[in-house]
């Protein structure tokens, strides 16, 4: 004989009466008419939608709230009535960081690492970044992104990028061209290096900073900083590099 089931029977009728408390306090403290839903995602951990009336809202929360004091709730209900409410925000994010612990990971990404390009050897290039600027104490992979699709003319581009999670640099293949220069790629890979070298900081509410003022006044003391901007900035490279897209540099 086993007590799973009845466990399981149990906890469900735990988390219904949680909901159905968390969702009248909702309603008291916003003077709204709410929908709840609790989920178990691991990126949203909450979503607001207001009726075209004002007087309704469709909310879907994470889990964890279930567990929120009375203070938490009133904060909750305040951002849900006013999503500006910056210091009810706050509360709500502080809460969040507080109780990540429950939120489950999400499945990871399935990354394969190519660096020898036809042109750059991106492992070489890492290694000389990392020996010069870095003192080899960045501990990252790397690798040439994919091309994406030429389905529709494109407005921007990524040259670089530093997934956190996976720590893992990816450099636009793009870049692996003979006309593009090696201190342009090297200044590339400095930069997406550095993120991985800083990490993120959380400024005021929780949100996430990635260039910050520290961050900038090393990334212009790089000594190829200025020869990579301008030659960033010369139309004529641009056009050729993205002759079939069309864009500028964003990270």
């Amino acid at each position: 004989m086993t007590s799973e089931p009845f466990d399981q029977q149990m906890q469900l009728e735990f988390t219904w009466r949680d909901a159905r408390t968390l969702h009248s306090q909702l309603e008291a403290h916003s003077g709204l008419h709410i929908h709840l839903t609790i989920t178990d995602n691991a990126s949203s951990m909450l979503t607001v939608r207001h009726h075209d009336s004002g007087k309704a809202a469709k909310v879907r929360a994470h889990r964890m709230f279930l567990s929120a004091d009375s203070r938490v709730v009133r904060a909750l209900a305040t951002w849900i009535r006013s999503p500006r409410a910056k210091k009810a925000g706050e509360a709500v994010n502080a809460f969040i960081r507080e109780q990540s612990h429950q939120i489950r990971p999400g499945p990871r990404r399935r990354i394969i690492l190519r660096t020898r390009g036809w042109v750059y050897d991106l492992a070489a290039l890492f290694a000389e970044v990392n020996a010069a600027e870095f003192d080899n104490e960045v501990q990252a992979h790397v690798t040439w992104g994919r091309m994406p699709s030429q389905g529709r003319r494109r407005r921007s581009i990524r040259f670089g990028s530093y997934l956190q999670a996976e720590n893992v640099i990816r450099i636009h293949p793009l870049l692996d061209q003979d006309f593009v220069p090696d201190f342009f790629v090297r200044y590339i890979m400095f930069h997406e290096m550095l993120h991985a070298h800083m990490g993120m900081r959380e400024g005021k509410g929780g949100r996430r900073l990635f260039h910050t003022a520290e961050f900038r006044r090393r990334e212009r003391a790089y000594a190829d900083y200025d020869r990579a901007i301008a030659w960033h900035d010369d139309p004529k490279n641009m056009r050729r590099l993205l002759k079939d897209w069309g864009g500028s540099r964003q990270d």
